[in-house]
């Protein structure tokens, strides 16, 4: 029980960590003014977003995958007056859990991208190593590792948001 309740405990500050400092942007702050807005719809960013993810989750190395499961759906979340970052996810199953230093150093060298981005290696709140990919108009990306799993988080760019053309929140987590 002791063991369900700390995994329970780290998964769960884990995921409120990405969820409250995955947004692309800096959390609003009235003194500074809001974040620019892309101009992009909620299916552009999905569309971009999704690829970066799925890419990035092929950098596991094949020796140790055993699937790579795709999320079909995301979510949004407020950023900035009027815009919202969309979320979501992939996991890739593995037999052995991949060293992140050898994952960044493939990024960095084998990915036509990888220019757009900071990426940096570091050590998550639990003490478990953290790959992180930030880019101010691709969005963020993160390397999550626990049990057999390896899963890559991403959160877009703070978009403007209209609930008729793009859905309305409720409609989007659903999905």
């Amino acid at each position: 029980m002791r063991v369900w309740t700390r995994r329970a405990a780290t998964a769960g500050a884990v995921l409120l960590a990405a969820v409250l400092g995955g947004c692309a942007v800096a959390p609003f702050d009235l003194r500074r003014g809001a974040p620019p807005l892309s101009p992009q719809t909620l299916v552009e960013v999905e569309q971009v977003v999704k690829a970066i993810e799925v890419e990035l989750a092929s950098f596991v190395p094949d020796e140790v995958t055993v699937a790579l499961e795709e999320k079909s759906g995301g979510s949004v979340m407020g950023c900035a007056p009027g815009g919202m970052s969309w979320g979501s996810s992939t996991v890739v199953r593995v037999t052995d859990q991949p060293d992140l230093a050898d994952v960044a150093a493939a990024v960095r060298t084998g990915w036509a991208r990888a220019g757009e981005f900071d990426i940096e290696l570091t050590e998550a709140s639990t003490g478990d190593p953290s790959l992180v990919l930030r880019s101010v108009e691709l969005g963020n990306y993160y390397f999550r590792q626990f049990d057999d799993k390896v899963q890559v988080l991403s959160f877009s760019t703070c978009f403007a948001y209209d609930a008729e053309r793009d859905g309305h929140r409720w409609e989007i987590a659903a999905e």
